[in-house]
């Protein structure tokens, strides 16, 4: 692209930065759309971007500070028994209020996503594990008492 020219992105970024409800953005003269950015676009802000207009990835503290967050946000969780925090959105904000507030504000938000999604993920994987143990060991105690006996 020439120097001086503005790209079509550009013109996205800007109309995200400038309204949080509609957008209008325009890729060719011929070419238009619009789209509700229900806070979809996490990337909408200059604070994370470098002097070219590029994003700028979180360094070391600030993932430290999500994964604090993150990590304080799921004790409260453990704490009130609430294993998915999507589908239990309102009672996860009644009773970790502050938790997910600041979870939150530490991490962008496709990283929270990601985590509440990973976290459901790896609870159903370890109760899945946890059966699967469970019908193993039944299974072996079964096959002992039929005189089997392991070589």
């Amino acid at each position: 692209m020439r120097s001086g020219a503005v790209s079509p992105w550009s013109e996205l970024e800007h109309n995200l930065e400038t309204s949080s409800h509609q957008v209008d953005f325009h890729i060719h003269p011929n070419i238009s759309s619009s789209f509700d950015t229900m806070g979809w676009f996490s990337w909408s802000s200059n604070s994370n971007q470098s002097s070219d207009g590029g994003r700028i990835a979180p360094d070391r503290t600030s993932r430290q500070k999500c994964w604090e967050a993150r990590d304080t946000f799921f004790t409260c969780l453990d704490n009130n028994d609430i294993i998915d925090s999507v589908k239990d959105d309102k009672e996860a904000r009644k009773k970790c209020g502050k938790e997910i507030a600041d979870f939150e504000a530490n991490c962008a938000t496709a990283w929270v996503k990601y985590f509440k999604e990973k976290r459901v993920m790896e609870y159903n994987r370890d109760k899945t594990i946890e059966r699967i143990k469970k019908e193993d060991a039944a299974t072996v105690q079964d096959l002992k008492s039929q005189g089997w006996t392991a070589r």
